[in-house]
């Protein structure tokens, strides 16, 4: 019998369980009808879906109240079930940082120098743990390597890439401001290679087994299949993103990571506020995420809103967690004509879903 997916828009909810990867599961028979699907789950997930709409180019899954819903849920299970995080990689290595400063190994205002040997013409102007986090480093930027034929700088193509190319040269000196800069969270990953005396790869996939997330993959070249739209022709390495966007994972990897935020897995409650404090100086930026208040429809009150995101060429990756609201919506597409929107926007697709997923009726 052919099987086919029970995944489509605002599917009926499953238990969530955080040790077991929820994606690519069949029925035997065919999905359930429309009107059996909106009796199944509750209205919020409902509005949900309609919020997302049955063109979402993408994967979305929303955790909230205990249970885990497929909201949507992109072309077949043989594109595979992976996604590239992009910089949703950057507040894992914050957490894994963050693992360190609670075990005493790393402090968030020490020198860099302290952990990892800078080249010494850097030494004078090291940034600290902190300014890494935070993207005041100053270092030499990807971005700013020659662009190729395709438009894509050379860091991600062809060109020399890495930690070495991170911390050759460096043009500014460490700023009040921030800049964004993949180069910072490479050099952090270094750093927690230098503390723990293990790979990060290693390390990341030995953190998330303890805390009973499924392991990740971080791709040391190339990869060749196994991604959602991406193949030998994609002018983008996304090996080459090393730490700072390099991760490869489904959606419901990315809610279970969130959950073990929320639950105390992978760091203590002080430790998690700590990563969680942002600066309003900075844009609200928090370390490895953007931390804010956010007026959405139908909550009374401003909700507490931990975002962070990422992109690679045409993929868009949006992870929102609602702490106080013990809810996290993960969604992921490939569509360059797609926009999220600033999530502070009333009319911004992201604000829209959130509305809906956050202060919907779940009665």
């Amino acid at each position: 019998m052919r099987y086919v997916l029970a995944i489509i828009v605002g599917l009926s909810a499953i238990l969530a369980t955080p040790a077991v990867a929820l994606a690519c599961t069949f029925w035997a028979v065919e999905p359930p009808s429309e009107e059996e699907r909106r009796a199944a789950v509750p209205p919020f997930a409902i509005m949900t879906g309609d919020a997302l709409g049955e063109d979402f180019p993408g994967d979305a899954i929303l955790y909230r109240e205990g249970m885990t819903y497929f909201l949507h849920w992109a072309g077949e299970c043989d594109e595979g079930a992976d996604w590239p995080w992009a910089s949703v990689s950057k507040q894992v290595v914050a957490t894994l940082v963050m693992q360190e400063v609670e075990r005493g190994t790393l402090a968030l205002d020490a020198l860099a120098i302290s952990y990892l040997p800078f080249p010494p013409a850097m030494t004078d102007d090291a940034p600290t743990i902190r300014q890494l986090l935070q993207h005041q480093s100053g270092l030499r930027n990807p971005e700013d390597s020659p662009l190729n034929a395709n438009g894509i700088p050379e860091f991600y193509a062809t060109g020399e890439h890495g930690l070495d190319w991170c911390l050759a040269g460096r043009d500014n000196p460490r700023t009040e401001g921030w800049e964004y800069n993949n180069c910072d969270y490479i050099v952090l990953g270094a750093v927690l290679e230098a503390v723990t005396g293990e790979r990060f790869a290693g390390l990341l996939n030995r953190r998330f087994r303890e805390a009973e997330l499924r392991q990740m993959s971080l791709p040391s070249r190339r990869p060749r299949g196994g991604i959602k739209y991406y193949d030998s022709d994609f002018p983008i390495d996304i090996s080459r993103y090393g730490p700072s966007a390099g991760l490869l994972g489904s959606v419901d990897d990315m809610i279970a990571f969130d959950r073990a935020l929320l639950d105390g897995r992978l760091l203590s409650d002080e430790a998690r506020e700590t990563m969680w404090e942002s600066d309003p100086a900075l844009g609200y930026m928090a370390l490895g995420q953007w931390v804010f208040e956010l007026a959405l429809a139908g909550c009374d009150a401003p909700v507490r809103i931990v975002e962070r995101r990422g992109d690679i060429g045409a993929y868009e990756v949006r992870n929102f967690i609602i702490p106080e609201r013990d809810a996290a919506l993960a969604m992921i597409v490939h569509d360059e004509d797609f926009s999220f929107g600033e999530t502070w926007q009333a009319d911004s697709f992201s604000n829209s879903v959130l509305s809906a997923a956050i202060c919907g009726d779940a009665a």
